[in-house]
């Protein structure tokens, strides 16, 4: 393994203890309905830099690869979550489809926090309901589960956005990489140089008017 391999495996492996850490924050094996509304924030707000951190791994991982000709196939399961994460979101009848971790979006960074607006938060007191947490944390899992299958899938969306002519993506710094695990922190730090340096490649834009 390369240097960039290495730095790869190592922060998809913080990334997984800091799941757990917010598996066991929610007490997630429980499958509450709803959770206090402080748990609630503290949860959602680790959610946001993990699902930051883990798009921009796999992004590193797509922007490795060398991809065959396209074949057409039906689509394939989902990845299977590890032996120890049970889906416990089917028992929530609001969330009729599996949640999906956006890898990539149509903004200036697409890799940085795309809208995550399907479950959206409300101002009032109590607690709040776990499902949207819930479905969150298994769609992290699934990717974490396979992580090479989701950037074969990213490396072919970087390669239609080429092809479109579409302007270079640009990785901006992690604002609250503070709050993160010293190891964790570390990774988010580094990630946007490493990005923007395997982003170089990208063509420039072509200006058709003269």
């Amino acid at each position: 393994m390369n240097a960039t391999a290495d730095f790869i495996a190592h922060g998809l492996q913080q990334a997984e203890y800091a799941l757990l850490n917010v598996r066991n924050l929610t007490d997630m094996v429980r499958a509450p309905v709803t959770l206090r509304r402080g748990v609630a924030q503290r949860a959602r707000a680790r959610l946001k830099l993990l699902e930051v951190i883990v798009r921009r791994l796999v992004l590193l991982i797509a922007l490795s690869l060398r991809l065959a000709p396209v074949r057409p196939r039906a689509p394939g399961p989902a990845a299977p979550l590890p032996p120890c994460v049970e889906d416990v979101t089917h028992t929530y009848p609001a969330l009729a489809a599996p949640r999906r971790l956006l890898l990539a979006g149509r903004s200036v960074d697409p890799f940085a926090e795309p809208p995550f607006g399907l479950f959206p938060c409300t101002f009032r007191a109590g607690p709040v309901p776990a499902a949207p947490i819930f479905a969150r944390i298994i769609a992290l899992h699934r990717v974490l589960a396979a992580p090479e299958a989701h950037a074969h899938r990213l490396a072919r969306t970087l390669d239609r956005l080429k092809r479109k002519g579409e302007p270079r993506p640009s990785c901006l710094p992690v604002a609250d990489a503070y709050r993160l695990r010293p190891e964790l922190g570390l990774v988010a730090t580094a990630l946007p140089g490493l990005v923007n340096a395997g982003l170089e490649s990208w063509p420039e834009m072509r200006n058709d008017t003269s």
